[in-house]
Order: C-alpha cells, then structure tokens, then sequence
C-alpha cells in the first residue's frame, strides 16, 4: 500500500516560485539604480560662460550691499553728504529757470559762476561784499550789451527778409519759400533774445534789492559829485590828452611848421 505524499513535497514549488520572485525584485532594483547612477554621470558639466554670470551677478550683489553700507555709515557719521546735497539742489532753485542762451559760453559760465557765488552766502547768511556785487554787475553790463547787438542784428535781418518777400521781383516759389523759412528762423531767435531780456532784467531786479548795490550807488553818487565840486584838485592828464589840448593851440601848429622848415633847409 502507497504511503501518503509529504506535506513540504507541495509546498517545494512554491517556495521555488517566492524565491525567483524575490530574485527578480532585487535584480531590477539593482538595475534601476545602476542606470539611475549612470546618467547622472553622463549629465553635463556647467558652461564656463553661465559660471561667470552667475560670478558677475554675485559681484554686482556684493558690490550693492557695499554702497548700501556706506551710505548708511555716511548718514549715521554726521549727514555731511546730505547737507551738500541740499545745499546744491538751494543753488539750483534759486538759479533762473533757464540760461542766458544767447550770450556766448564763456559769459553764460562765468554769469552762473557769481550767481551761485552770491546764493551760496545769501542761504549761509554770510555777507556779501561790494567787490563781489560789482564783478556780477559787470558780467550783466556785459550781457546786456551782447544781447542788445544780437537784438539789433536780428531786427534788422529781418526787415530786409520781408522787404524782399514783399518785393514782386522775388515772389517767385523758390525764393519765396526759403525767404519765408529765413524769416521763421529769425522770429525764433528773437523770441528767444526777449526771453534772455527778461532774465536779465530778472537778475538785475536781484541785485537792486541788495545793501551792498545800494551803497555802491550812494558811494558813486558821492565820488561825481566830489569830481563836480568847486575845491576838487584837478586830475593828473595823461599824455594822450595833454597832446589833444596842444593840438587846440593854434601856436603848437606854428611851431610845428617853424620845425619842418627849418628840418628841409
């Protein structure tokens, strides 16, 4: 009689099966991370180009936070910096709003240069000296006498302008039309001249108001009028007068003549 079959004898193949699975499991784990570890080592490397933006960025940041820091040192040290700064934005504020633009450059600096020089010790409450009024009050004398010679040179450029865009002879098209544009020309600059005109008068209103203008009037006042008195000793005369008062003198003529006579004989 058969004996009956062992239990494990039916167990075998599956415990067979669990195993090959087992072994399959960790074969495609190892394989996965295998090819995992691969193609990170075949990722490229950074291009020096990116490398070196991303430095420069870093420099830029770098060098941002260190003019942040001097600034705030800069306020907590005194405010220095900024009471130079308010000081410059007074002088533009109290400058006019626009340039004497006519007048040429050297004239126009040297104009702003005093102007400024006067501003800056009106706004420190320094006193102002009457040398420093006077060189300004040449500086405008100056300008004025430019922009009055312009003036004219455009007034009368322009006469002449219409004068010939009036006349038949030069009504034809071409002349005509550049005649006409001469003319817009003309009328934009004196525009401009009478914008000039009224800052200088602006600038010369200024100065009027001022102590040390007032008492350069008086002190000239007092000088012709001293020149005009009775007991005033009389000016030494350079030679160039003393010789146009010879001149005068019907006897320098005689003796010049008296002289060239003799020199022939």
């Amino acid at each position: 009689m058969a004996s009956p079959p062992h239990p494990l004898a039916h167990a075998a193949p599956v415990l067979l099966l669990l195993a090959i699975l087992l072994l399959a499991v960790a074969a495609a784990v190892f394989l996965g991370l295998r090819g995992r570890r691969q193609r990170e080592a075949r990722l490229p490397l950074p291009e020096p180009a990116a490398a070196a933006e991303e430095e420069i960025s870093e420099e830029g940041g770098r060098e941002k936070g260190r003019r942040r820091k001097a600034r705030r040192r800069q306020r907590k040290g005194g405010g220095g910096g900024e009471g130079d700064d308010a000081a410059q934005q007074q002088l533009l504020r109290q400058r006019p709003h626009f340039p004497l633009a006519s007048v040429a450059g050297s004239l126009q600096r040297r104009i702003n240069a005093r102007y400024d020089d006067l501003a800056a010790r009106a706004s420190q409450a320094q006193p102002i000296t009457i040398h420093q009024i006077h060189e300004f009050i040449k500086c405008l004398v100056d300008a004025r006498n430019e922009l009055q010679h312009k003036s004219e040179t455009v007034e009368r450029r322009c006469r002449i302008k219409k004068a010939l865009l009036s006349n038949p002879y030069y009504s034809r098209k071409g002349n005509s039309d550049r005649l006409c544009e001469q003319v817009h020309k003309l009328e934009a600059e004196h525009k401009r001249l009478k914008k000039d005109a009224d800052i200088y008068n602006y600038l010369q209103e200024e100065i009027q108001k001022s102590e040390p203008y007032k008492m350069l009037v008086e002190f000239s006042v007092q000088m012709e009028a001293y020149e005009h008195a009775p007991g005033c000793p009389a000016r030494e005369m350079t030679f160039e007068e003393l010789l146009a008062e010879e001149k005068k003198d019907p006897a320098f003529w005689q003796r010049v003549k008296n002289q060239t006579s003799t020199s022939s004989k």
